[in-house]
């Protein structure tokens, strides 16, 4: 699966350099996860935290090549996520393995 990088920048430049990036399984899942703040912010921040609205996802493919930029202020409300995504997570979280309790 290809790889994407989210990188967040302000009008002044650079803020948060992606380095792990996110497997997305086309541009159109890597746009789709921009729009829903690709683990790093969300609509609700966004509210919460009015200078967010300052930056934008820079989202590159996996030669780093630029492909499209998403403000923050188009951030969708996650209620509004069509499917989840495979990799919702956050970044600096880990998945744990699926564990079942018995009683």
């Amino acid at each position: 699966m290809p790889r994407y990088f989210f990188d967040v920048q302000s009008q002044r430049g650079l803020v948060c350099l992606d380095y792990q990036g996110l497997d997305c399984a086309t541009d159109e899942a890597a746009l789709r996860l921009a729009r829903h703040g690709a683990g790093f912010a969300s609509h609700g921040d966004c509210e919460r935290n009015p200078q967010l609205s300052r930056y934008q996802f820079a989202v590159a493919d996996a030669e780093h090549r630029a492909l499209f930029t998403v403000p923050f202020t188009e951030l969708l409300p996650d209620d509004d996520r069509a499917s989840p995504s495979p990799k919702s997570q956050p970044r600096s979280s880990r998945k744990r393995p699926h564990t079942t309790r018995h009683p």
